[in-house]
């Protein structure tokens, strides 16, 4: 059932790096900061970008990767897409200091325009979906928590104290509330803004992947030819992993897939595709 829009209350931390950002999970804050800023997970395999360059930030949750394409490529057109209020709030306190140009869209994008409800997890907001299943992202969360424990990444006694009480704090982690949010396509963003070239296309959007995907104009005059480069999230449902390897080789690219350690033994891998 769609539930009003909540208020928004700010919480603020400090990143290693010195910025100071809004943020709706500290878990998620670190793990965010630690993929973006650190690992710099969306410029690896050939990936890379420059001053000046068009990037589309699909699911850009509080928005660290917005951030972060602003303050190492500077002049950057950044367009950044979050469905789900409260993180769009952040996304927008978080852009709001960036130098270069940033257009924030409060919607998520899909294969046509019309509208799709979201389910929103405020304590693991990464996990939000128009899909939800809570079986599914259950067991994802529990084994990513397995595997940070496995990679020593917390004190013994924090170890026992999350195997211990495991099941309470999945259960709270999924508290939810869900949302009627509107939906449009890449294809209408392109065309509305005049985008002709983008540098790099990040999707992460639980299960949206393809969707996304779907909402480009296809054909030599279409879209497709406008992305040189691609970073997507993929859910390996069925048999998307390979369906969308393929989809992006039919139209030029070069690929490559990696699954992170700390995914081990869930269905999500990332793609990335150079022209």
């Amino acid at each position: 059932m769609s539930q009003p829009m909540p208020p928004i209350s700010l919480r603020r931390a400090t990143l290693p790096n010195g910025m100071n950002v809004a943020y709706q999970s500290k878990a998620e804050l670190r793990q965010f900061y630690e993929d973006i800023f650190e690992k710099r997970t969306y410029l690896q395999h050939g990936i890379t970008l420059a001053p000046g360059a068009t990037v589309f930030d699909v699911g850009a949750n509080i928005g660290l990767f917005s951030v972060f394409v602003d303050h190492h490529f500077p002049g950057s057109r950044i367009f950044a897409f979050e469905p789900a209020p409260p993180l769009f709030a952040l996304l927008e306190e978080n852009t709001a200091w960036c130098t270069g140009e940033v257009r924030l869209f409060d919607c998520g994008l899909g294969a046509r325009p019309g509208e799709a409800e979201l389910t929103f997890y405020p304590h693991s907001s990464g996990m939000s979906s128009f899909h939800p299943d809570a079986d599914q992202e259950r067991a994802a969360l529990r084994t990513l928590m397995h595997n940070q424990l496995a990679q020593g990444r917390a004190e013994a006694s924090a170890r026992a104290a999350v195997l211990r009480h495991e099941e309470e704090l999945l259960d709270q982690r999924f508290v939810s509330e869900s949302w009627v949010r509107p939906v449009r396509t890449l294809h209408e963003i392109l065309a509305e803004h005049g985008v002709d070239r983008i540098d790099l296309l990040k999707v992460d959007v639980e299960k949206s992947e393809a969707e996304v995907l779907e909402g480009l104009a296809e054909g030599p005059e279409g879209d497709w030819p406008k992305i040189r480069q691609a970073v997507v999230e993929v859910h390996d449902l069925g048999d998307r992993l390979r369906e969308m390897t393929e989809r992006f080789r039919a139209q030029g690219f070069t690929v490559t897939v990696e699954q992170e350690e700390l995914y081990r033994g869930t269905d999500r891998y990332n793609l990335y595709a150079v022209r």
